[in-house]
């Protein structure tokens, strides 16, 4: 195979012709390292070759050298093999070896597949993983056929970022989250050298919702619940204000969870993703014995006795209106009922009626205590102090 050297442009290489069976090399002369070969059927590839980073000889004595291929002519240009060239020896002269760069990156997966391996785990844990899915798709859109190691923190900022802008803060960090547990799963495996979505901040958010029922609502609801005529219906309702629980718990419910005689509604697979315990005051149980069994749900199904409810759409629409309390979600009745317990018993207890994991959430959301409630409590506190002072001290014991 010849070799020699001239000023490589898109003219001289379009010139390029050889009748030699293994190529011939052609060595630019304005870049040490980078050439061309040009083959018999014309095909001409660009390449670039450098001393080896990691020093080493060859068995002649001379020093190893790496090869690396810039890619073919007529799909890159002169110009940009020429300024790949120039990248490749930047990394070079920075002690990096782009040709092992390039064979460690063969072996990382693009971020689709990435995806796809990690969303396979995530249906086995999570109990609901549609919304992974649904913004993890989202990512795919963008980066999908993009290697895993190459999603920078800007990449991930600019994501959220185009869904904030349409007024969706709370969507967009939803999307953060999954997009930063993805990525740091992939970490974990030591398939990157870091999670980029770390360093993507969160945006504020809206305060949570805090409506509860005033004993004058809640009052008027129970009063239009006791004439509503269908008793399944009336039950489901009186279970979302006496237990705390959450609709779809509720709507799922089975006779064979519940023991009325000990007042327990075991819930086998919760939004927690463990079973838990919901307890039954004596007036509940009550009115679930006095309730008739169409099936193996407690709440029958519309279509089907045994097929679970979607929603109690219409029935609270129906309430609220009868009750006024228009601006009232059905949701707020758990949020009634964990304040309700947290003044009567402590925040502690409320946080363990509702089922929640972290007491923080109880306090910001589910038991938001009032002005009045606050003040009450500084009133005690006063009268306390006040008591304390007005006490005698006590007598001196003579010497």
């Amino acid at each position: 195979m010849t070799q020699t050297r001239r000023t490589l442009t898109e003219r001289s290489v379009k010139a390029l012709t050889t009748t030699e069976p293994r190529g011939r090399h052609v060595y630019d002369a304005r870049l040490k390292g980078f050439g061309c070969t040009v083959y018999p059927e014309g095909r001409k590839v660009f390449w670039l070759v450098y001393a080896d980073p990691r020093g080493g000889r060859t068995e002649t004595g001379r020093p190893a050298r790496r090869r690396l291929a810039l890619g073919k002519h007529g799909v890159v240009t002169v110009a940009d093999a020429r300024a790949d060239a120039l990248a490749a020896l930047g990394e070079v002269r920075k002690g990096r070896d782009p040709a092992e760069e390039r064979e460690r990156r063969r072996g990382v997966p693009t971020f689709q597949e990435w995806v796809t391996e990690y969303l396979a785990g995530v249906r086995l844990r999570k109990k609901q993983p549609q919304d992974d899915v649904r913004y993890l798709a989202r990512a795919c859109e963008r980066w999908g056929q993009r290697p895993l190691d190459a999603i920078a923190p800007e990449d991930v900022a600019r994501l959220v970022q185009s869904i904030a802008e349409n007024g969706h803060r709370t969507t967009a960090n939803r999307c953060l989250a999954s997009v930063a547990a993805c990525l740091q799963a992939a970490w974990r495996l030591d398939k990157i050298p870091s999670n980029p979505a770390r360093k993507v901040k969160r945006f504020s958010e809206n305060p949570p919702r805090q409506r509860v029922l005033t004993e004058e609502e809640l009052h008027r609801v129970l009063k239009a619940l006791a004439e509503w005529p269908d008793p399944h219906e009336r039950a489901a309702i009186t279970l979302l204000v006496t237990t705390g629980a959450r609709l779809s718990e509720v709507l799922r419910a089975r006779w064979a969870d519940v023991d009325l005689e000990a007042g327990e509604w075991r819930i086998p697979s919760s939004k927690s993703g463990h079973p838990q315990l919901v307890l039954l005051a004596g007036s509940t149980c009550a009115m679930l014995r006095r309730l008739e069994r169409l099936g193996e749900l407690v709440i029958p199904g519309r279509s089907h006795v045994d097929k679970p409810r979607f929603n109690l759409r219409h029935v609270w629409a129906a309430l609220r209106v009868a009750a006024k309390v228009l601006d009232v979600h059905l949701h707020d009745l758990r949020r009634t009922f964990g304040l309700a317990v947290a003044r009567a018993a402590g925040l502690h207890v409320a946080s363990k009626m509702l089922r929640h994991s972290d007491i923080r959430i109880t306090e910001a959301v589910y038991a938001p205590l009032g002005v009045e409630v606050l003040r009450e409590a500084a009133e005690q506190q006063a009268t306390h102090v006040d008591n304390v002072l007005k006490m005698r001290p006590p007598k001196k014991l003579a010497s």
